[in-house]
């Protein structure tokens, strides 16, 4: 049976309709957007002591994600374009007062997590290289109370951007731990980053690969496409210099054209067309192949062919370890179903603990803290979770919440869908594969459904096609097995 109630017609009339849209991407979250999130509910903790208890059951794999808000004000404000919620950075003191309140949180999950495994840890943002060279080193005494000792051999990354990185920053990170470095660039030009209102240079982001070269710290750096007054040209120059640096992982995304950010509401007019975008995804597809890297994602390319002078080639540098669990939520080892969860801790920190795969005991839920520091600090002081809004997921939410994080990756493993919840992804939502493969946007082989061409280009747009019917059970309060209410929803920048 269907899972939606589109046509093949309906599908085609959507395409037309959201073709030359700009689409928001589904990078920053799963299905449903924090959009249709309740307000918490009060049943934080009980949901945690009865994961806790399953978790003796089952192998609980956790990838920690801590949050750390502050950013160095810009003007435009947020970068200009940036949809996650930060807090401007004022002071070091402010930064020593939150770590405080995150150790507290820490705390609050007690033995709620004592069952789990970590798998991998990422401390994002924010702007986490706005820490003292000692703090890093404090991250890591968080960790330790939520899991014990940590593994040597488990991924830690660190958020940051180019100018804050000295050589000594950059050993102090290193000492604490972390193997990976997550450095966002958006664009190498001097003459483009000013649109986002950084004060960064090229020479600054070259010097940074250098400090982490020297300390043996694996890196992945941030570029985006689609950039006010971008040309394809601006783009392949500096696609061509993170190559020929020696670079292992590139994440290379489009700019999302979104919510309240400056590039969304004042910069329009300077950004360039939908077809010069789809060139720039299509010239970026065949550089970086042609350079020795594989497309992993719509938006990750990883290099596969060592670049011959030795550069980035210590051990765990190819290592995407974080995102590619949080792309894989169910996997088989043996007999045993083995889950890969998001734990969050920290302001607006997001966690996506599925922990049955069962619509019926309301333990797939997902979570979001505070978006107000004062009320992240509030709810700590009281002793309480910071939660401020949850959903808990009914069967349909569980299975977009699959297929969503599948898309990413371009392929959708139809035997591992079965596998999950007992039923065939081409029949739920068959007159969609059709349109798409008339379309030349699939390919559907050894129960495997591909994205190709600019069918990968457009997975955002397809990801709303594909959940276009769940949202609106969702605002109608149509109940599917999950206690749903009418919801209204929020608008939010996340």
């Amino acid at each position: 049976m269907s899972t939606t109630d589109m046509t093949r017609a309906d599908v085609a009339a959507f395409i037309e309709r959201e073709f030359s849209r700009p689409q928001s991407n589904k990078v920053l979250h799963t299905h449903p957007s924090p959009m249709y999130w309740r307000a918490n509910d009060g049943k934080t903790r009980e949901r945690w002591e009865k994961r806790a208890h399953l978790a003796k059951q089952r192998r609980f794999k956790d990838n920690l994600y801590l949050g750390i808000p502050f950013c160095i004000p810009t003007d435009p404000a947020h970068c200009g374009f940036c949809l996650f919620p930060t807090q401007d950075y004022r002071g070091k003191s402010q930064i020593s007062d939150y770590l405080d309140y995150l150790e507290r949180e820490a705390d609050l999950y007690g033995d709620m997590l004592s069952g789990d495994t970590l798998a991998s840890l990422y401390v994002g943002g924010g702007t986490p290289n706005l820490l003292r060279d000692g703090e890093y080193a404090r991250l890591m005494t968080i960790v330790r109370k939520l899991y014990g000792d940590v593994a040597p051999g488990i991924e830690k990354t660190l958020e940051g951007i180019p100018q804050l990185f000295t050589r000594d920053k950059v050993d102090a990170i290193r000492s604490a731990g972390f193997t990976r470095v997550s450095m966002g660039v958006q664009q190498l030009s001097d003459r483009l980053i000013r649109y986002s209102g950084r004060k960064q240079t090229r020479q600054q982001v070259m010097d940074a690969l250098a400090y982490f070269n020297e300390a043996q710290l694996a890196c992945n750096v941030d570029l985006i496409y689609g950039w006010p007054e971008q040309t394809v040209d601006d783009m392949l120059f500096d696609l061509d210099e993170l190559a020929r640096s020696g670079v292992r992982h590139i994440t290379h995304y489009q700019l999302n054209i979104a919510g309240r950010s400056d590039f969304s509401k004042t910069q329009r007019a300077q950004l360039p067309s939908l077809e010069e975008t789809i060139e720039m995804y299509r010239e970026s597809v065949r550089f970086l192949s042609a350079r020795g890297f594989r497309q992993a994602t719509v938006y990750d390319w990883e290099r596969i062919a060592p670049d011959g002078d030795g550069r980035f080639e210590f051990a765990g540098a190819e290592r995407y370890e974080y995102e590619t669990h949080l792309r894989r939520l169910l996997s088989m080892d043996g007999s045993d179903l083995v889950t890969q969860h998001m734990i969050g801790i920290g302001y607006a920190a997001i966690s996506m603990p599925p922990s049955s795969w069962s619509p019926d005991d309301g333990l797939n839920w997902l979570q979001m803290n505070h978006r107000s520091l004062e009320a992240y600090h509030a709810a700590i002081d009281a002793g309480q979770f910071p939660v401020d809004r949850q959903f808990v997921q009914a069967l349909p939410d569980m299975k977009l919440a699959w297929l969503f994080q599948e898309m990413q990756t371009m392929n959708i493993d139809l035997g591992a869908y079965e596998m999950a919840f007992g039923c065939d992804a081409i029949g739920e939502f068959e007159p969609i594969w059709e349109e798409l493969g008339a379309r030349g946007w699939i390919e559907i082989e050894n129960d495997t459904i591909r994205f190709v061409d600019i069918g990968a280009f457009h997975i955002p747009m397809l990801q709303a096609l594909m959940s276009q019917t769940r949202l609106r059970q969702l605002r109608d309060g149509v109940d599917l097995g999950g206690g749903t209410r009418r919801v209204v929803p929020i608008h939010a920048e996340i």
